[in-house]
């Protein structure tokens, strides 16, 4: 039976995307976090840029991307979820960007922890989410994306990268393509309202690279064949490792491919 009682609100049923368009910009997720502190901007708010020239990606790493060839985006919702509850948001982010990628029939769709989409086992997008918190609860989340789309030639990373042109030979309208991603956000926050967390859950690990399958990570204690087992609500992963459950937090734990 799923979860039918709500770890936080995080979308109502008149909730609509204000989209602010810029050329260029420091950093969306900066920007959007600076107009938090004001409170004048609403939920649902869009903030996208065509460049960015201090990009982030995750754990202080920068997210590189051509100008103009790419969708670079932050997303404001106002959650009021537990801070021990903080990855549900990114699992409905996360999912939202699958189902996008479903519908493109791209090849197979996979979400790598903690904030990664890939296809074919090469990454396309990034999700950066920046939280504001007051007491126990995450009052604004901040959900920055970076989506390869008409890119096609990448720095050489640990894994290698792809977009929407390389994957279908052609090129893509961002605009239009932002509306689409947007649409599959907001149907991902409807069915949580509507099933639950556990709903959610479920089908984020069903999505999740490694899940009940073997693959190389490293620890502190070196490489090994390991089987992902649960992801919990905090975020942290739970690897079956030498026929042992470990628990990894960021950095813990390195994907080898």
């Amino acid at each position: 039976m799923p979860d039918l009682k709500p770890l936080f609100c995080m979308i109502s049923s008149d909730f609509k995307f204000q989209i602010f368009n810029f050329s260029e910009i420091d950093s969306t997720n900066s920007y959007a976090l600076d107009l938090v502190k004001t409170n004048i901007v609403k939920e649902g708010t869009v903030f996208y840029s065509k460049y960015q020239l201090k990009g982030k990606g995750q754990q202080g790493n920068v997210w590189d991307s051509e100008q103009g060839k790419n969708l670079l985006f932050s997303l404001l919702l106002k959650p009021r979820v537990k801070v021990e509850n903080q990855f549900l948001i990114s699992q409905c982010i996360a999912l939202g960007l699958k189902y996008y990628l479903d519908s493109l029939a791209v090849g197979q769709v996979e979400v790598k922890w903690p904030n990664d989409i890939l296809v074919n086992r090469q990454k396309i997008a990034g999700i950066l989410i920046e939280n504001s918190i007051e007491g126990s609860l995450i009052t604004n989340s901040v959900v920055g994306i970076g989506f390869n789309t008409n890119q096609i030639e990448f720095e050489p990373y640990s894994r290698k990268a792809t977009s929407l042109k390389l994957l279908k030979g052609e090129e893509f309208n961002l605009n239009l393509e932002l509306s689409q991603i947007l649409i599959y956000l907001k149907k991902v926050f409807e069915d949580y309202q509507m099933y639950g967390a556990n709903y959610i859950k479920t089908h984020y690990l069903e999505s999740l690279y490694g899940f009940h399958k073997p693959i190389p990570l490293e620890d502190e204690k070196g490489q090994f064949k390991g089987k992902i087992a649960d992801v919990l609500n905090s975020g942290i992963l739970r690897v079956w490792r030498n026929g042992k459950l470990s628990s990894y937090d960021l950095k813990q734990l390195k994907f080898i491919s």
